[in-house]
């Protein structure tokens, strides 16, 4: 089977396929949360280490309009603020607005010392190398601008960005050892109806065509795809069982000429005898094998019109011009067998189809109406429309012994034969085959074919096929 064909690649298994793209998405999503959160906690850090130096620079620049024009306290409060913060790396400075520093802390770095001032604007924040420093211009009440920095070291700030991405880390470890775990026994779990699906197919054999998918009910795309298999286990099944019908009941049709042929001629050899007996014996040989002609002909008829063969080709077909045809061709049978063979249609019913396939159609419902109909019988074939359901309607009744009512629905069955009373003489000859032609070519055109049969006798065939305007 397929399956046994290709040697599976542990590696290349749906399920390893699925447990590598669930954890790539989910360590991906992960590594994302966790500089999502690394830089979120140093942007909060920042926001709030910025939100308290605009504060102390704010404060300062208070107690310099209350202190003036006492600048020694304005230096001391700068000092004192430098102190109070000295572990946190605080620095402060007092500048006039030329950048002359009128006082710093021991602590304030030199490239902050020598970094311009922005007179553009009244306050900013400024980030030079590992420092951070907030200014703001103050005017005193004698109009002097002076310019206040207060700024801090951040490497502190980068210590908590750092402890908290070193407390997420077996966080990430943990998860990125889980996540292949877990995805792999989740991906067993989502292929296991798969691999049952596997088990089951590799299972199958002709001889066990009973077997089929279970449905777990749950309605997903696997039960949809289990019922959608079962299905086609159920089409194949039938279409095997009804090849293996079709090949029995064909070799029981040919089995009895070939019997009768090997018959007559083991007779015929067996010892001499006179020409007249070799010619009799010919002659049932040659209508043995006119049968068994017949039947194959009609073999591949049935081949060409079965389902998997090419649509009909569709040109304009009047049926009452084949009907005529076909009576005409019948009319000499008819009148041996003392039959009398009517045709009663309109001038003209135009349907879409093909000519040779509906001759045949009108040729084996009349030849079956004449061999089952007794001498001083009717067959009558009639041609109407239906104007509602916009069809041609084909009738075919004859006046012969009609069919039993268990044997109606078996009618069009290949190789389907009727009771002995109805089958005899030349009748029996028929191969069985005729009615499953018809209903074939009838169904391939977009029609239905009916039968009725009373239980007074007689027998009608109904064929209704679309109107051509309609096909069209």
């Amino acid at each position: 089977m397929p399956s046994r064909l290709v040697r599976l690649i542990p590696w290349a298994t749906l399920r390893v396929r699925l447990t590598i793209w669930n954890s790539a998405v989910v360590l991906l999503v992960m590594f994302a949360a966790l500089l999502a959160v690394q830089f979120g906690a140093r942007a909060a850090l920042y926001r709030e280490a910025d939100a308290v130096l605009r504060g102390e620079v704010n404060e300062t620049a208070i107690a310099l309009k209350d202190l003036y024009p006492n600048t020694d306290a304005v230096v001391d409060e700068l000092r004192r603020k430098a102190l109070a913060h000295e572990e946190r790396g605080w620095f402060t400075q007092l500048l006039t607005d030329d950048g002359t520093t009128i006082w710093k802390s021991e602590s304030c770095p030199e490239a902050i010392v020598r970094y311009p001032i922005n007179r553009q604007k009244i306050e900013n924040l400024v980030q030079v190398g590992p420092y951070r420093f907030a200014r703001r211009r103050i005017t005193d009440p004698a109009d002097a601008p002076f310019h206040v920095r207060i700024g801090m070291a951040t490497e502190f700030l980068d210590d908590d960005v750092r402890t908290i991405s070193r407390l997420l880390l077996p966080v990430a470890a943990g998860l990125s050892l889980l996540t292949p775990l877990v995805g792999y026994w989740l991906a067993v779990r989502a292929t296991q109806p798969v691999a049952e699906i596997l088990r089951t197919a590799e299972s199958l054999r002709p001889t066990r065509l009973g077997d089929r998918l279970e449905v777990h009910g749950t309605r997903d795309e696997l039960d949809r795809l289990s019922l959608t298999i079962n299905h086609l286990l159920d089409e194949v099944a039938g279409h095997v069982d009804r090849q293996q019908q079709f090949v029995a009941d064909a070799a029981h049709e040919l089995r009895g000429p070939l019997a009768a042929m090997q018959s007559s001629l083991e007779v015929a050899i067996s010892q001499d005898r006179p020409a007249d007996q070799y010619r009799d014996m010919l002659a049932d040989v040659l209508e043995e094998a006119r049968h068994l002609s017949k039947l194959a002909n009609d073999l591949l008829l049935l081949a060409e019109t079965g389902e998997e063969s090419p649509s009909p080709r569709h040109e304009p077909v009047d049926l009452v011009a084949v009907a005529r045809q076909t009576v005409a061709m019948f009319a000499g049978a008819a009148e041996d067998r003392s039959v009398d063979l009517t045709l009663d249609a309109a001038d003209r019913v135009r349907v879409s189809g093909d000519t040779s396939q509906l001759r045949q159609v009108f040729g084996n419902l009349i030849d079956n109406a004449i061999r089952f109909t007794p001498p001083g019988g009717r067959v009558t074939v009639s041609i109407a429309t239906d104007g509602d359901r916009r069809q041609a309607v084909v009738a075919v009744a004859d006046t012969g012994c009609g069919i039993a009512s268990e044997h109606i629905g078996r009618v069009f069955d290949r190789f389907y034969k009727t009771d002995a009373s109805r089958t005899r003489g030349d009748a029996a000859r028929g191969g069985g085959l005729g009615l499953a032609i018809c209903r074939s070519i009838v169904e391939r055109h977009g029609g239905v074919i009916s039968v009725a049969s009373p239980a007074g006798g007689g027998t009608t065939f109904t064929v209704r096929l679309p109107l051509a305007r309609e096909r069209a």
